[in-house]
């Protein structure tokens, strides 16, 4: 961003700290990702969505959050299958389903905006880049290796 002044033109920086996840696998994101779309789609809040599928009104919140540890497994897909009204647990991946892959999220909080325009408290994560994660950051994985 340039700031011209009376004098010259001087080029601000906003530095704005880059915040990044734990090696999560790209099917985990995907879900996460296309979960919150349909809940949108539907016209559901979060704590709607939590009461659907049984749970605290607290639970899709943290599922959707990229700084939170909780997030979705194979006993949600049902929920989320039933809550939403999906036809299929296929429709939670509409795009087929992610490479099997660990990934590495980086964001940044900016701040949400009031109904004047001023910055909340309250932040949203935007994602700024996704890295497929080194080898020596991934999960263990249970499967054989070949010989």
């Amino acid at each position: 961003m340039f700031k011209t002044t009376k004098y010259s033109v001087v080029k601000v920086f906003i530095m704005q700290e880059i915040y990044e996840t734990k090696a999560i696998y790209r099917l985990e994101y995907e879900l996460m990702l296309n979960a919150r779309n349909l809940r949108i789609d539907k016209g559901l809040s979060q704590e709607d969505l939590s009461t659907k599928m049984g749970f605290v009104d607290t639970f899709v919140g943290k599922c959707e959050s990229l700084n939170q540890p909780e997030k979705y497994n194979l006993r949600h897909l049902i929920k989320l299958k039933q809550a939403l009204e999906l036809d299929s647990l296929d429709d939670l991946f509409p795009n087929g389903y992610p490479a099997d892959e660990q990934i590495i999220i980086h964001y940044k909080k900016v701040p949400k905006k009031k109904v004047d325009g001023t910055d909340s408290k309250l932040s949203d994560l935007v994602v700024v880049d996704i890295t497929v994660a080194p080898e020596d950051t991934k999960a263990k994985s249970n499967k054989r290796k070949k010989e």
